[in-house]
């Protein structure tokens, strides 16, 4: 499913949820059928929450593609010429390095 086409369909069950909240309140409540739109209300969340979905993920395959286009186009110029030195490198690797700890030295 496109990532529009998702967005879309979203839209669509967020709208659809609110026109159910609408039949709740205009048709069922007005009318004092409590149990009828207590149901008809569940639905509703369930619609309007499945849009919100939707939406959501839209709106993260969206921003995942432009992550993906900018990280293609900047990998592409950086290349690292030298390998990095990680903490504090030993010069002499031969030697074991002088104590940090304070006090006197050796056994």
């Amino acid at each position: 499913m496109g990532v529009w086409l998702r967005e879309l369909a979203g839209w669509l069950l967020l709208g659809i949820g609110l026109a159910i909240f609408a039949i709740v309140y205009f048709v069922f409540l007005l009318n004092k059928l409590v149990l009828q739109a207590i149901i008809f209300g569940i639905v509703g969340v369930f619609v309007f929450r499945a849009g919100v979905a939707l939406l959501k993920v839209a709106l993260a395959a969206r921003a995942m593609a432009d992550v993906k286009r900018d990280y293609a186009t900047s990998a592409a110029v950086v290349r690292r010429t030298a390998k990095p030195v990680l903490g504090n490198a030993n010069p002499n690797p031969g030697k074991p390095r002088a104590s940090v700890l304070p006090g006197p030295q050796g056994a």
